[in-house]
This record gives C-alpha cells, sequence and structure tokens, in this order.
C-alpha cells in the first residue's frame, strides 16, 4: 500500500474537511402564495390556450410577476392596472426600435420589464429600465434605494 507524500498530505486533508461545506444549497426557496386571480403559474404548464388564464404569472424570490397576458384576458390596457388588479407602469414606446448595442447586461433590463405591478417589479434582477431608441439606450425607469420603481420620463 503506497502513502502519500507528507507535503501532499497538508493539500488534501484541508480540501476533504472544505468540500462539504462547500457544497450547500445557496438557494433559499421563497415560496410565492397565491396566485393573482386568473392567473395561472407558466412554470407549471400554465399557457394561454387555457381559457380559465386571464394572463401568466412566474414566480421569482417569493413574488408573482407577470410573463405574458393572454389575448382576451381581461386586462384593460386603458386602465392601467393587470388581472390581478395591481398598479402598472405605463412607459411611452415612440421611438422604440431595435438593435442598440451593446446589449444590455443584469442589472440593466429592456423597459418591457418593467411593465409589471409597481410593487413587485424590483424584486426581480433589474435596477435600470431602458428603451432602445435611434439614439441608443435611453433610461426609462429605475428602482431606487427603497425598491420602489420611479419612472423618468
Amino acid at each position: 500500500m503506497r502513502r502519500l507524500p507528507a507535503r501532499l498530505a497538508f493539500l488534501v486533508i484541508p480540501l476533504a474537511f472544505a468540500l462539504p461545506a462547500a457544497c450547500g444549497d445557496p438557494y433559499e426557496v421563497r415560496p410565492c402564495g397565491q396566485i393573482p386571480e386568473k392567473g395561472c403559474p407558466v412554470g407549471r404548464g400554465g399557457a394561454c390556450d387555457d381559457q380559465t388564464c386571464a394572463a401568466l404569472y412566474d414566480c421569482v424570490d417569493g413574488a408573482w410577476r407577470l410573463a405574458e397576458t393572454c389575448p382576451g384576458g381581461g386586462e384593460d390596457p386603458d386602465a392601467g392596472t393587470l388581472p390581478d388588479g395591481c398598479a402598472k407602469p405605463v412607459i411611452d414606446h415612440t421611438g422604440e426600435t431595435t438593435g442598440c448595442m451593446p446589449d444590455l447586461q443584469n442589472p440593466d433590463c429592456p423597459a418591457v420589464a418593467a411593465e409589471q405591478c409597481f410593487e413587485t417589479v424590483c424584486l426581480t434582477d433589474c435596477l435600470d429600465f431602458f428603451l432602445c431608441t435611434g439614439e441608443g439606450w435611453n433610461l426609462v425607469a429605475y428602482c431606487n434605494e427603497e425598491g420602489t420603481l420611479e419612472l423618468t420620463q
């Protein structure tokens, strides 16, 4: 039977104790609770083909985030509210185009990502929201230090 050289043992033994600690679960599960009325969870097979779904939601960091409003799903664009009754920001998309470079990187997100509930939009990974125009990326909203969405237009 071969033995490890003493110098190698000093490297292997500390690693043996460090690895189990490094393999812990870094993700904390945060349940979202009750889904908004007439909403369907996109992560569990919800689809707009289902006539009972007014909108599809995704559970993100313990809050329901609007993923898609279903056609005929009960959203009144002029009312500024989503099917669950929460207020949504209204962002002016006048002059919007595509092809702005460089691409946005977290925590920067496109303006459309801000168009969900005022109460939950800052619970996502996004902090600043930009609109691509002919002049490049323009800041249209951001999450302030209190975690509240502020519109800049």
